[in-house]
């Protein structure tokens, strides 16, 4: 319940901001972006590629997370800028591997699992700007997790897998972004990481391990306005 709150003051802070601010003219971006899902304190967990391939695993083109969204930013004050952002993406890494266990009660082998969360983000920042092009913010910002689903091959076949949702996961957590921003009249390039400032699973789950995270996303916008 306490996430819910964060979430709903991150955009009753968000929204004040903007009103205070609508005396000037924002910038609009639509964005797209790949990333790189970076696991904390789990070392079961492993980064998936943007864009791979790897004949041991099927399929075997690997195709990581990606998104889209919308982007608002305006000049505030000197050298200072708000920018707010809204976006979907799918955040995909390799998860826990499952164990099998043979007929004399040993490990028999392990597959490695390929998990995707589908998340809905929310960013405010303030950005600093060094250049009339290049800028450098943080702020805060929250991610919702719409669904996170997880993919396995079952007995090695690559025509059969096992496809289940994970439920052990928080819906909201806060993250706090940085981001390199190059922005020209009509366009932009973003870099900016974002991490996780809570332990993303829930219930007893989270009383016997922690698993933290954080993202590195390559964004570029194009401008509608």
């Amino acid at each position: 319940m306490k996430l819910k709150y964060c979430f709903s003051f991150l955009l009753l802070l968000v929204l004040s901001i903007s009103a205070h601010c609508q005396d000037s003219t924002f910038e609009y971006f639509i964005t797209v972006n790949s990333n790189l899902y970076l696991p904390i304190n789990n070392p079961n967990k492993g980064v998936y590629p943007i864009l791979g391939y790897d004949k041991t695993t099927h399929p075997k083109l690997l195709i990581g997370g990606f998104g889209v969204g919308f982007t608002a930013i305006k000049s505030i004050k000197n050298k200072a800028s708000l920018k707010l952002e809204s976006n979907f993406s799918r955040y995909t890494y390799w998860d826990e591997p499952v164990i099998f266990i043979g007929g004399n009660n040993q490990p028999a082998g392990q597959l490695f699992v390929r998990s995707s969360d589908y998340t809905s983000a929310l960013l405010a920042l303030v950005q600093y700007s060094f250049t009339k092009h290049i800028s450098l913010g943080t702020g805060i910002g929250t991610h919702a997790l719409l669904f996170s689903r997880s993919k396995l091959k079952v007995d090695g076949n690559k025509n059969s897998s096992l496809s289940y949702l994970n439920r052990n996961y928080k819906s909201i957590v806060p993250v706090i972004p940085l981001e390199l921003s190059l922005k020209s009249k009509n366009a932009m390039f973003n870099v900016r990481y974002e991490y996780a400032l809570l332990n993303r699973l829930r219930g007893d789950l989270a009383q016997e391990k922690k698993d933290k995270y954080s993202v590195l996303i390559f964004e570029i916008g194009l401008r509608i306005k």
